[in-house]
Order: C-alpha cells, then structure tokens, then sequence
C-alpha cells in the first residue's frame, strides 16, 4: 500500500516537473522568438525607412522658383544642395566644450566640412596670414553652396586683390557667442591661429542670452551612466537604447507631425530679465575676446549682423517648399524686433546692418539665412572694414 501511494505521488511530481520544464521551455521560446521579430521589425522599418526617403527625394521640390532664383541654381542642384544641407550628409560629431561640430566631409558638390578645416572656402592658398571667421549658420552658410558663404566671397576678393591672406570660416549651426568664443581659444591652444592673424565674429541671430548647446539632454544621459554603479549602468543605458530603436524613432515622427499645430504656442510674455541677459552675455563674451586678442596680437572684430525682416529684402509672401519664412508670423517678427533694439546697443560691437542698406535683389532664403547676394553685400561690409589690418 505505501508503495503504490509513493508510486502516484512520485509518478505525479515527475508530470509536474516535466510540466514545469515545458512551460518554461516555451516561456523561452515567446521571448526568445519576440526578441527576433523586435530586431526583424527594427531592421525591416529602418530598410523600408531609407528606400521611402530615397523614393521621397528623387523629384523632390525643397525650394520654390523664388528661392532658386536667388540660389541661381536649377530644380536637380537645389534638390542636391538641400539633402546635403538637411539629409543625406548632415553630420555632427561630438566637441568638446562645445557640444557639437559638423562634419560632413570633403567629397560632396555643395556643402564640404570638417571640425578641422571648416567650410570650404574660396581664398587665396599661399597665405602669409589668415582671416578666421566664427559665428552660427548664418556664418558658415546654411542654405548655400560652398562658393556662395560669407567666407569664400571674402576670399574671391583677396584673390582679385592680389591679397595673400586665406580665409577660415569656422562658422557653426547653432553657435552662439558663447561657443564662438570656446571655439577661438580652441584655435589658439592649438596653434591654428598666429600673431596678426584677423579674427572675425559675425553675432546677432543666434543670440538668446545663456542658453544650453545642442543635445545637452543626451550628453547628460550619457555621462550619467559613466557615474553610475556598476549594476545600476544598465538602467539608464537601457533607456537610451529603446529610444534609440527605429520603431520608437518611427513612432515619435508619426506623433511630432500629428501634433505640431497643436502643442505649438507662440510665446509673448518674455520678461526684462531675459533681453537684459541677451545683451549681458554678448558683452561679456566680447571683453573675453578683446582680452584675448590683445594679449596674442590678433586683429579682432566684433560684428552685429542683419537681421531676417528688418535688413535688406525680404520675403512678400509666405513661399512653397521645406523652409518657410516669417510673412504672417507677428509674434516671431516682434521678437525679431525686440531683440534686435537689445543687441544694438550692447558695448565693443560693431553695427554692419547697413551692409543690406540698398538691396536690390532678395536677401534670404528661409527664415534668417542669407541668399548669395545678402552674403557678397555682407563679405564686401567687412571687407572694406578690415583691410587696413591686410599688410
């Protein structure tokens, strides 16, 4: 009798086991199959991804007539300028203290840059000094073409000229003066810049007071993991790495277009404070490099440039294509206005608005960036105020 009744419980403890394997066995296969069809679904989205924007691209119309006219470029080499600017090779890599640097390489027709060489630039080649230039993406010239920058119609002067002096524009999107002046001493630790060199900032649009760089909120994630306990690190590396799935970036697109209208509220109440900080930094960032400047004997120039609706020509009408503009959009306008009131009185500046004073042809492209004609107007104000420094 005791062995039977040991005979059905073993027996019923060995089908529980063998259950128990079972369900765990299939347990591992869900997940093991779910984890396969997550990197299948990521992969297959991402090549699906990249074939659309291809497909989407090929007789894509970025710019309308308007625009192209002052590009002087046809519908085939504006679509290539506006994929190299905004798509195919906008590439930014990390820099130090200053958060990020295009580099998008010297092999494209348009738009050619490095960290270490800048934009390409026309300029003279057999120099016995160098011109540098720092600022945003009104500087480095987004929105044109390499031969169409501030810099290179700079440097097309000084080939007419006869004049040996090369042209570095380490112009910068995004960059305000704060980064600018980060960037120049860069410059000088390193050796790039030498005694009577001419150094040059062009400040103004980019300029909203104490403002955090471009994706400090990533950097903060990553640096915080090399903080991290060493069983904690998954934590926050894991966090990073579900964002960075295409299925989630997929997700977040499809969100952002549905609610942009929606969660998109103009913002009118700025207080005195925030001008008052505008023209702060600005001021101090200028005594730093003046300081700088004396001590290396470097020819230094602090500009304030034109601003988008109230320099030069502008838009009359809201226009077709990727990048609008400001026409219908007052409260941008009169931020426009209000910051520029501040800028312009900011100490050790000089004011080259007047370099768009008697335009006679369409002085942007967008929003705030400059059309080729606003840059030659806007390289022929500089030079004309340098060239004292050229010998």
């Amino acid at each position: 009798m005791e062995y039977f009744d040991c005979y059905n419980s073993c027996f019923d403890g060995g089908r529980f086991h063998r259950l128990m394997k079972k369900k765990i066995q299939q347990t591992a296969n869900i997940f093991l199959i779910s984890i396969l069809l997550l990197i299948s679904i990521n992969f297959l989205l991402g090549w699906i991804w990249e074939i659309r924007a291809k497909y989407k691209f090929k007789d894509f119309e970025p710019y309308d007539e308007i625009v192209r006219k002052a590009l002087n470029l046809n519908k085939q080499d504006a679509l290539t300028l506006f994929l190299e600017t905004h798509v195919t090779t906008r590439k930014y890599e990390y820099a130090p203290f200053l958060g990020h640097a295009e580099n998008q390489g010297y092999n494209n027709k348009f738009v050619n840059v490095n960290p270490e060489l800048g934009r390409k630039t026309i300029s003279p080649t057999e120099c016995k000094k160098n011109i540098f230039l720092y600022g945003g993406s009104t500087t480095f010239g987004a929105g044109v073409t390499d031969s169409q920058t501030i810099g290179s119609y700079l440097g097309q002067m000084l080939i007419n000229d006869k004049k040996n002096i090369c042209v570095k524009n380490y112009g910068r999107r995004s960059y305000f003066s704060f980064q600018e002046t980060i960037l120049f001493q860069k410059h000088i630790l390193n050796e790039k810049i030498r005694s009577n060199d001419i150094i040059i900032f062009l400040d103004g649009i980019n300029e909203y007071g104490n403002r955090k760089p471009r994706n400090t909120a990533i950097l903060n994630q990553l640096y915080s993991i090399s903080n991290q306990r060493y069983w904690d690190t998954q934590n926050i590396g894991f966090l990073i790495f579900l964002d960075s799935l295409t299925i989630n970036q997929f997700f977040k697109r499809i969100k952002q277009k549905y609610t942009r209208e929606v969660i998109y509220e103009p913002k009118n109440n700025y207080s005195k404070d925030y001008f008052k900080n505008i023209k702060v930094i600005l001021e101090k960032n200028i005594v730093f490099r003046n300081s700088i400047c004396k001590n290396y004997e470097l020819n230094c120039y602090n500009f304030l440039q034109p601003f988008a609706t109230i320099h030069g020509m502008y838009f009359e009408k809201q226009i077709l294509g990727v990048n609008k503009n400001f026409v219908g959009d007052k409260d941008q306008i009169n931020l426009l206005k209000k910051r520029w009131d501040v800028l312009k009185e900011v100490k050790g500046i000089t004011n080259i608005s007047d370099a768009l004073k008697n335009s006679k042809k369409l002085g942007y492209v967008d929003r705030v960036h400059y059309s080729p004609y606003a840059n030659k107007m806007i390289a022929e104000k500089i030079y004309n105020l340098v060239k004292n420094d050229f010998n």
